[in-house]
């Protein structure tokens, strides 16, 4: 009987301290989706439904980063080009797996256009690293963090000189499907930064 309160009271403690662990490091979930060869995710949070590409009605006069507008259920949402914005090219062509990201901005829903959607990542908080800084301005404002599987990468960098140092023969490593760095954004600022630059166009132009 003692021993079986023991072992009950361990399960307990331990349970305890996964439910203190999680509190310090909460999960997070991201929806991840590609954007020409690069794949970027956004708080799963913020995500309303992905659709399919639907009829753009042009607004004339609008930002010269919204793309269009969409009615869906009888609210006119804006929809902004994600290629256009991040790869700074005229937008493709859509194809079967070109999907809009309906996302709540605050009260306001805006679609964007990505590629295609990958996956719902779940990951803890920790594992989102800091943003990279990009040249001399810092991290770019809408991108808040990134992750991925760095870990491995250097595992198998040690791997691959593990057998130069035994002084065997060196063999081509196995691959396994390594994942490159996904850059996590936050929509909003994206487009905030985006109304920046559209002003400062409209000015100098």
């Amino acid at each position: 009987m003692r021993q079986r309160f023991n072992v009950l009271s361990q399960l307990t403690q331990s349970q305890a301290d996964e439910a203190a662990a999680a509190e310090r490091d909460p999960l997070v979930q991201l929806c991840a989706f590609f954007v020409g060869p690069e794949e970027y995710a956004v708080d799963i949070m913020r995500v309303e439904e992905i659709l399919q590409p639907q009829r753009l009605t042009p607004i004339r006069g609008a930002p010269l980063f919204i793309e269009g507008v969409i009615r869906l259920r009888g609210s006119i949402i804006p929809v902004v080009d994600l290629r256009k914005r991040l790869l700074g090219v005229e937008a493709p062509v859509d194809t079967p797996k070109t999907r809009l990201l309906v996302c709540w901005l605050g009260r306001r829903r805006v679609a964007f256009t990505v590629d295609r959607v990958s996956e719902v990542v779940r990951l803890r908080r920790s594992e989102i690293k800091p943003a990279p800084a990009i040249g001399a301005v810092g991290p770019a404002p809408f991108v808040v963090g990134v992750y991925g599987e760095q870990e491995k990468r250097e595992q198998e960098k040690q791997e691959k000189r593990e057998p130069e140092r035994r002084g065997l023969e060196r063999r081509a490593p196995e691959s396994r499907g390594q994942e490159r760095l996904k850059l996590l954004l936050d929509v909003k600022a994206l487009l905030l930064s985006e109304m920046v630059r559209d002003s400062g166009r409209r000015v100098n132009g």
